[in-house]
């Protein structure tokens, strides 16, 4: 058996004088250190094309139609079931185009899978971080909600491509 032996305190350390004055003064020096709080009303967090916000679906050249071809892969993408689309004809150049096409932001969790899934680049995450509301219902976003110009999100279109040029085009290499 090993007896281990107690340094005895004296009567400054037994009223933990030391650690206490230790404390105060890392504290006294954190108080006169620039503040690195963001005040998140007034001053909004700071994106940029690289920022994973709230999908978006892009509108075609005309403005008015949707890129979307309801062919449901951002759907099965999905791993939080927040996708819902139903499909139907058309008698436009595209054969088929979302009649609803809904996110359930409150299950959506931001992966981007949905972005990667898109065969005809239809969807992309934009830098729309803010997902606040007074009811649930009014957080599932549907098509009017959903799409934007091209032009907002193409500084994420460029970015997305730049990342996924070498999965796009055969190398040559091989």
């Amino acid at each position: 058996m090993v007896i281990i032996k107690r340094k005895e305190l004296s009567f400054i350390e037994k009223l933990y004088l030391p650690q206490i004055f230790q404390a105060l003064s890392h504290s006294f020096r954190a108080m006169f250190q620039p503040r690195i709080t963001r005040q998140y009303p007034e001053e909004p967090l700071p994106t940029n094309e690289v920022t994973r916000g709230q999908p978006r679906l892009t509108l075609l050249e005309d403005g008015e139609h949707l890129a979307c071809v309801s062919c449901g892969l951002c759907e099965a993408a999905c791993p939080a079931y927040a996708i819902t689309i139903d499909g139907h004809e058309t008698e436009r150049f595209i054969e088929r185009e979302p009649e609803r096409f809904e996110i359930d932001m409150l299950r959506c969790i931001l992966c981007g899978f949905c972005e990667e899934a898109c065969p005809k680049d239809a969807i992309f995450m934009s830098d729309e971080l803010e997902l606040a509301d007074f009811s649930r219902a009014a957080l599932v976003y549907d098509i009017d909600k959903l799409k934007r110009p091209r032009e907002e999100l193409q500084g994420r279109i460029d970015y997305f491509y730049q990342v996924n040029d070498r999965w796009r085009t055969p190398s040559s290499t091989s």
